[in-house]
């Protein structure tokens, strides 16, 4: 092993202290010149694994949004078909409903009634829902005015007055609007 011995001016050192002894080997460099290989590689593999784990977030997030559109249109395909059996059965349903109005009064109307309310329970369990009628606003997405009515309150301006036939929906899909008498202001 190499070594070289440093000492103060003179070539001896000062009184009372030691003579410091500097030990150089040559492995040394070689060291220091493979751990600055090593840092750089290391450098090299962190930068890449820092682009492949944005890549694998993006990807994350492209399948969860894939997900998330596979989900809203298996929601949407429900609701039409949904819709879809409802509307075969609500023509059989509103003859239904125009039998038991041409039966009032009569020991048929109760059990026709009772008929007629199970098929909207089970109707409604598939998602149908009356629309708004008697109180509320106009809306010609959900209503079809058959007439106006003339009204002294401005506040029943363009309100539905009177429901002549009611409408239904399923969802945002409307099956039937329903058909309306609305109120017109008219100063008195």
């Amino acid at each position: 092993m190499d070594s070289e011995t440093t000492a103060g001016p003179a070539g001896g050192a000062p009184e009372g202290e030691e003579p410091t002894v500097l030990l150089v080997d040559p492995r040394v460099e070689q060291l220091q010149a493979q751990l600055a290989d090593l840092t750089a590689r290391f450098s090299e593999n962190e930068a890449r694994l820092r682009q492949v784990s944005s890549a694998y977030r993006q990807k994350v997030e492209e399948i969860d949004s894939i997900k998330d559109r596979l989900s809203r249109q298996a929601a949407v395909q429900e609701e039409v078909r949904r819709g879809e059996v409802v509307e075969s059965l609500f023509d059989p349903v509103e003859n239904l409903h125009r039998s038991l109005e041409s039966v009032k009064g009569t020991a048929a109307e109760d059990g026709l009634r009772m008929v007629h309310q199970q098929f909207m329970t089970a109707l409604g369990r598939l998602g149908l829902q009356e629309v708004p009628g008697a109180g509320h606003k106009f809306d010609p997405n959900l209503h079809e005015a058959i007439a106006t009515m003339p009204v002294t309150d401005v506040s029943q301006d363009n309100v539905v007055m009177n429901v002549f036939s009611t409408g239904f929906r399923i969802g945002t899909r409307l099956i039937r609007p329903a058909r309306v008498i609305i109120g017109a202001f008219q100063e008195s």
